[in-house]
């Protein structure tokens, strides 16, 4: 039986006619649907639309507007839009019930209860921690938090989320990220799991960890991006379609995020 071999060459003539699958223009013209279609989806800041005073936009519906606070500027790599911090801005939002995500909510099916959050990032420095999505005040109110680590041995990333406020489970990327370079970054918490179970996603590379703890505390710490509370952390690099969900997404939902929006980075 004769085997019909791929024609690179074929492909790419017949791409002005034919949609490929990594095509920038594509990945940009379908991104934002691809994260309001997201289960559970609390907020979605593609970092594009934002108003007079510099405030973020939520594009999921729900009319989280994220404010704008110290030194940014909103800008585009090639068709992507993203939001610039050097260390002394970030955006936030006050707690509301919209945010206290427990990972337990009844209303989403016994077995996808918990969290997700995450967005691309490209960081621009690699020798503190800054923290890139966090609901994480002093100890007492801490509930969940993603991190660069550049402070650590690799370069990886880290998830943490607390029961109670104070003591906390993490999980850190087995990989490291590069600076000026842009990476996919998410985290996950699912209540369903035996024991329950932490995740993290650098790129298309996850990572899981166990863990006892079976609900996020409700704290009453402020939502960040690019900071964490006291405006500790700053984070000093780009930051777009950063998304949050009371849902734990499927693998495949993440893998497929990443996929398909990664050649509106570049990546």
């Amino acid at each position: 039986m004769a085997i019909q071999k791929r024609n690179d060459e074929a492909v790419n003539l017949s791409g002005a006619d034919f949609q490929k699958r990594y095509e920038s223009g594509f990945a940009w013209r379908t991104a934002c649907s691809m994260y309001q279609a997201l289960t559970g989806l609390r907020g979605f800041w593609p970092m594009s639309a934002v108003s007079a005073t510099g405030a973020a936009f939520d594009l999921s519906g729900n009319g989280r507007t994220l404010t704008y606070n110290g030194a940014a500027t909103y800008d585009y790599d090639g068709l992507a839009p993203y939001y610039h911090v050097a260390g002394a801005g970030f955006l936030s939002r006050a707690d509301e019930v919209g945010l206290d995500i427990l990972g337990t909510e009844a209303y989403i099916a016994a077995g996808h209860r918990g969290l997700t959050l995450g967005g691309w990032f490209s960081p621009q420095d690699n020798t503190v921690a800054d923290s890139l999505i966090a609901k994480w005040g002093a100890a007492g109110q801490r509930s969940y938090i993603l991190q660069l680590r550049g402070d650590v041995a690799g370069d990886p990333i880290e998830f943490y989320m607390s029961d109670d406020g104070t003591a906390s489970s993490g999980v850190q990327s087995t990989n490291g990220f590069t600076i000026n370079a842009w990476h996919f970054m998410a985290a996950r918490f699912n209540d369903a799991d035996a024991g329950a179970e932490l995740a993290i996603w650098l790129d298309d590379t996850m990572t899981p960890a166990a863990t006892a703890r079976a609900a996020i505390f409700n704290s009453n710490a402020a939502l960040y991006i690019g900071s964490d509370v006291g405006a500790a952390n700053l984070y000093n690099g780009r930051a777009s379609m950063c998304f949050l969900c009371a849902a734990a997404l499927a693998d495949a939902t993440i893998w497929a995020l990443y996929q398909h929006t990664r050649a509106l980075f570049k990546v």
